[in-house]
């Protein structure tokens, strides 16, 4: 099976990091080989993998943006799970003009027969590596928190990935779809935002949504996915929600 890269995109704080740690749990329990490129330099999803005693080094995600072909590997954290960690030369690329914007597409094509799945965790930003992760994906997901900054960020987004597409940078590149995270589901106002949004992107907006849990937050602290060793009423429904959403994305974009 080729590589499938998806990207988890979005502006603003809307998830994406715990969206992606879920997903790549998920690709590992169903066997498959899972790299992750963490392209937001704060490095959240970093914190969720950390390293492992005796783990080599590898490059750094900076390094993908490399004039091609880049030489090294991602760290490996486990047989089936490697990184390119996020470090502070993201930052310098924010600017970098479109010339870059293939490289990432480029050299993340050596390792395409060595992994089933690439998860890219994006910056927050309309920049340049996030542009570049649009151009190197097979598809592209989109989490969506209701707060009014991010519903605006989320337009801007989307006018984004239509130019990314109708302006030839990668024709190909599919919509999974828009996933509404940590949903307040006893707020009248976020579930009238919510069906607002269903109205105006109609079936671009995933069916599944992911209601604003507890369990989740305290599951980053572990380190595991939300799902593992689930304690009480309230932690066994958060982990059958996350478990069934990130199923759906991954048979979704055809991995499972």
């Amino acid at each position: 099976m080729k590589m499938k890269i998806l990207s988890v995109a979005n502006q603003k704080s809307t998830g994406k990091s715990t969206v992606c740690m879920h997903l790549a749990h998920l690709g590992l329990e169903s066997d498959l080989r899972v790299l992750l490129v963490s392209l937001d330099a704060q490095g959240s999803l970093d914190l969720v993998f950390p390293q492992t005693d005796g783990a080599a080094p590898g490059l750094f995600a900076s390094h993908l943006f490399q004039n091609v072909p880049v030489s090294g590997d991602p760290e490996y954290i486990s047989e089936r799970l490697a990184i390119f960690r996020a470090d502070e030369s993201l930052f310098e690329l924010d600017a970098a003009p479109d010339s870059y914007l293939r490289r990432l597409r480029d050299n993340l094509k050596q390792y395409e027969n060595q992994f089933d799945l690439c998860i890219i965790d994006t910056p927050g930003r309309i920049c340049m590596p996030l542009k570049a992760s649009l151009v190197a994906a097979d598809a592209v997901l989109c989490p969506v928190t209701m707060g009014l900054f991010e519903l605006a960020a989320l337009s801007v987004l989307w006018k984004f990935i239509q130019a990314v597409k109708q302006k030839g940078f990668n024709t190909e590149l599919r919509i999974l779809g828009i996933l509404p995270n940590r949903i307040n589901t006893r707020s009248k106002v976020e579930l009238a935002a919510l069906e607002g949004l269903r109205k105006r992107f109609g079936t671009a907006i995933m069916p599944e949504m992911l209601a604003e849990r507890v369990a989740v937050q305290q599951t980053l602290t572990r380190q595991r996915p939300v799902w593992y060793a689930t304690k009480g009423a309230g932690h066994q429904t958060a982990g059958i929600e996350w478990k069934n959403v990130c199923k759906a994305i991954l048979t979704k974009l055809g991995v499972l």
